[in-house]
């Protein structure tokens, strides 16, 4: 880390003065100043709220844009969500459900006609948001345009299922979360993904930067992980992140604005006086849809094949933590109403229906040394719920 972005970092430490007493933003600012400082990242983002109200709003370090690769990092860039995105897709089918034109129980076929045999009508959108589909190995599509978006589901029409539906789970990076929101498609006239999630969700949420499509020109937005120092920076965003647009991962914005969304799942579904879900819909969103396996094989004392996964968010649950939980930042949280989702290595949404506590952290790159990953989210967590719960 060099000087100069040290000491912008240290201006947010007024406690390491006699007289002052630490606030939880404070002490945040201190957590990312070290995470900077040791070489983990370049830079670090952490916004949280409680009860309600953001507490936490903080960045430091540096990000690499399309022109340079040592931008000061704030709390107005831009961030690759990765797979966040996919409890903000699943979000969107939940206000779709909510419309009656869709439930969690349909065939994928019965809304993609064309997704049919060797099994796949038994795939349903509940298979999809859980992981459970069978597609977990599926090779991605670039999905920026509409020639893009057609020719990913005509790949995945093809793809053999790998195994029985509703049998297993298995991480699915893409395939899931594309087909549930080209079923939204289907019912919605055809209309485009990011305007679809921008008239149900983020317009409502007053959401302004988060996006499907590309930003805009002289929007600053972080390229993520970072490029190799050795190779040139990208020549455009399409080169940097071919993900944009994919419904598991291709979602851009602020980190303030991905906390809004947590914050509505905390508030049940209602935003600004306005249920934009169900109070049914979203009580199956935080249901572990698993539950009855996972205790099954507890009581057989054998490994579950599945994890207690939501509809499009990974729930905390009552058991041991899994793997995913550890990865996904909230593996020492005691609440069973503790959800969230992780962004490859980069990001993590966490929020708790019992505390009223909700994070977003963020790193500009890949942690090092990679198995730093998982301590570091974990740490920011624990330190967010103590400060804020």
């Amino acid at each position: 880390m060099k000087r100069r972005d040290f000491l912008v970092c240290a201006a947010a430490l007024p406690w390491a003065w006699p007289g002052f007493a630490a606030t939880p933003a404070e002490r945040a600012a201190d957590l990312l100043a070290d995470t900077v400082r040791d070489g983990l990242s370049p830079g670090a983002a952490l916004v949280a709220s409680g009860k309600g109200v953001v507490k936490i709003q903080q960045a430091c370090g540096t990000y690499c844009s399309l022109r340079e690769r040592a931008a000061q990092l704030t709390l107005e860039t831009l961030h690759p969500l990765y797979s966040f995105s996919k409890l903000i897709t699943g979000t969107v089918v939940a206000m779709t459900i909510q419309a009656g034109r869709l439930d969690y129980g349909d065939p994928v076929s019965k809304h993609i006609p064309e997704f049919t045999g060797e099994g796949r009508e038994k795939v349903t959108l509940r298979h999809c948001l859980t992981h459970a589909a069978g597609l977990a190995k599926a090779p991605s599509s670039a999905v920026s345009d509409e020639a893009g978006w057609k020719a990913a589901v005509e790949k995945l029409c093809q793809y053999p299922l790998e195994w029985t539906p509703g049998s297993r789970t298995s991480y699915h990076g893409w395939s899931g979360a594309f087909l549930a929101a080209e079923c939204v498609r289907r019912v919605s006239g055809g209309r485009p993904w990011p305007e679809l999630c921008r008239e149900k969700l983020f317009a409502p949420l007053g959401a302004k930067t988060l996006s499907f499509e590309w930003p805009e020109a002289d929007q600053p937005w972080a390229l993520v992980p970072q490029p190799n120092a050795e190779k040139p920076l990208p020549k455009s965003g399409k080169e940097a992140f071919s993900s944009m647009g994919q419904p598991g991962a291709g979602c851009l914005g602020t980190l303030p604005d991905a906390l809004k969304v947590l914050q509505l799942h905390l508030q049940e579904g209602v935003w600004n006086a306005k249920r934009l879900i169900p109070r049914e819909v979203f009580r199956q969103m935080h249901t572990n849809q698993f539950e009855r396996e996972i205790a099954t094989a507890r009581a057989a004392g054998v490994p579950s094949t599945f994890e207690p996964w939501g509809l499009g968010l990974l729930l905390r649950g009552d058991g041991p933590a899994t793997a995913s939980h550890q990865w996904f930042g909230f593996a020492d949280q005691a609440s069973p109403r503790t959800f969230g989702h992780a962004g490859i290595d980069t990001l993590i949404g966490v929020g708790d229906l019992q505390s009223q506590v909700a994070l977003v952290f963020a790193t500009t790159n890949s942690p090092k040394p990679p198995a730093k990953t998982i301590s570091l989210r974990n740490q920011v967590t624990n330190f967010v719920f103590k400060s804020l719960a």
